[in-house]
């Protein structure tokens, strides 16, 4: 696939293109948006194809009768990608990560448990403990001189009798971590001595760079199995995520059978038929598409870094390990908070995520998505030049 072919989303009804004004109350026509956690590129020709076979059918009713096909079918793609194996029976079908996080808290916590997550970290983890009134709990990574790694003494010192759950993010977004086997282990020796259950947000798995290796957290250890839940989609990998389709990995029957049962009670009966569909093709036939996206991918990356060291220094920057996500420090520049997102917004005319959304230790740092064309970064990493060049507090 040409990825540096021109390509635009405006007009489908894209969060990240058409919803500005909605989300953001940004309505400039100028704008430049690399926010939203999905790829201007097409999804794979063989998923689209999938979709209008199924479309072309013109009978859109019940879904039934494709679990074991859609098994076999995911199975395989973690087996050959991530060496996971675990019995069939595993993999949940759910809507999405976020849903299935918020399902999780509620079944396997009470109102006033604690739950444990890892700041910085994608939004929705703060929100799934809050919105379901549990007390949250952080254990903030470590910023290091060459990225960040997890405070183990901060979490053992935080952990009591209430922490029931510790939901983790593997690659990590927004910092780009893929986390070592060694590291892997010690959270989990911890965890497991005090009974804490793990989820395992793995939505990146499949969007690791040179060098690194993407560790299911089902194979930290044989035990595992029985006390970690691991959350994976098609949805970063093949850019389907408004088709609503996600795996949760429970090889644990209590723990499945607790999940399923809460499935039920709020009525998730089966999934989207497009979606299914979608997620059988993808995972069947998109191997291809996806090892040239990540050459794609890593290029991009490359070229953030190379660019920043010679453009904008003061702007720090660690390449990410996984993930299409830059974690860009502005603290340099002395600013933070809203006066940073002016600059970037306003002066750069550059859409990208907030970091103090993603915990307070994001307050001077942006996030910018590098899931698009060459050309587009470049765009905007020259408006962003000008605009800090042009601010008093360079």
């Amino acid at each position: 696939m040409n990825f540096d072919a021109p390509y635009s989303r405006k007009g489908s009804y894209s969060l990240k293109h058409d919803g500005l004004g909605e989300r953001c109350g940004l309505t400039d026509e100028d704008l430049l948006p690399l926010w939203v956690a999905d790829m201007d590129f097409p999804s794979p020709r063989v998923v689209q194809e999938a979709i209008i076979r199924r479309a072309e059918q013109g009978s859109y009713g019940y879904v039934g009768g494709y679990q074991p096909q859609y098994k076999d079918i995911v199975s395989s793609w973690f087996a050959g990608r991530h060496d996971l194996q675990v019995d069939k029976r595993a993999f949940l079908l759910n809507d999405t990560i976020v849903a299935g996080l918020n399902r999780l808290v509620r079944t396997f916590s009470q109102k006033g448990d604690k739950v444990i997550i890892q700041t910085p970290v994608y939004p929705p983890f703060h929100r799934a403990v809050i919105n379901n009134d549990r007390e949250l709990v952080y254990n903030p990574l470590k910023k290091t001189a060459t990225g960040y790694e997890m405070d183990y003494d901060d979490l053992i010192a935080k952990i009591d009798d209430k922490c029931k759950i510790l939901i983790f993010c593997s690659p990590h977004n927004p910092v780009g971590r893929v986390w070592h086997m060694e590291e892997l282990k010690t959270l989990w020796e911890i965890c497991s001595r005090h009974n804490i259950l793990i989820v395992s947000d793995e939505a990146h798995a499949d969007i690791v760079y040179s060098g690194n290796k993407h560790v299911n957290f089902l194979n930290v250890s044989p035990l595992a199995k029985e006390g970690v839940i691991v959350c994976t989609s098609p949805h970063k990998t093949f850019n389907m995520a408004g088709l609503h389709i996600s795996n949760l990995i429970i090889p644990n029957d209590n723990l499945r059978h607790a999940y399923a049962e809460t499935l039920t009670i709020e009525g998730y009966a089966s999934p989207n038929i497009f979606a299914l569909v979608a997620c059988m093709a993808a995972y069947g036939k998109g191997a291809p598409w996806v090892d040239e996206l990540l050459v794609y991918l890593e290029a991009n990356r490359d070229f953030i870094a190379q660019y920043l060291a010679q453009e904008i220094p003061q702007i720090g920057y660690h390449k990410p390990e996984g993930t299409f996500l830059a974690w860009l420090d502005f603290s340099a520049f002395g600013l933070e908070g809203e006066k940073l997102q002016e600059l970037i917004f306003q002066q750069a005319k550059v859409v990208l995520n907030v970091g103090a959304t993603f915990g307070a230790e994001g307050n001077t740092f942006m996030r910018l998505n590098f899931a698009c064309s060459k050309a587009q970064i470049e765009r905007a990493l020259e408006r962003i030049k000008k605009a800090c060049l042009n601010s008093r507090n360079i």
